[in-house]
């Protein structure tokens, strides 16, 4: 496909906003990375493109960080989220294995609302 093709194809959005395209752009990969979501399938392309296959339809969004090239920065800018479940989720595994239960639980709480709170700005800020 041309690159004018691919412009008629992919024009402005904001970051994380979905939209709809009728066919892949050239340079998409189709990978394992990232949440499904219910899709079938998905590719990540140029420009932080990221496309998920619904049912024949093809729902894109940019990221910000391409987690190709960097994993915890796309984390961080596009999924504070799931990086804020995840550090809860080890520090209660760390947690659990070195101190009591009440104790645990104080850590498992502490991690979520601070990771949560992360999570939040950096919604805000990114």
């Amino acid at each position: 496909m041309s690159k004018r093709k691919d412009e008629a194809i992919l024009h402005a959005h904001s970051y994380g906003k979905q939209f709809e395209i009728e066919q892949l752009p050239d340079g998409c990969e189709q990978t394992s990375m990232g949440w499904l979501f219910g899709a079938t399938r998905q590719w990540r392309g140029p420009e932080g493109l990221h496309v998920r296959e619904y049912e024949g339809r093809l729902l894109a969004h940019y990221d910000r960080v391409d987690p190709r090239r960097n994993l915890v920065g796309h984390w961080i800018a596009d999924a504070p989220f799931e990086l804020a479940l995840g550090s809860s989720g080890v520090v209660g595994m760390l947690a659990s294995v070195t101190v009591s239960a009440a104790s645990t639980l104080a850590w498992i709480v502490a991690a979520l609302v601070t990771t949560v709170s992360a999570s939040i700005f950096a919604r805000k800020r990114f």
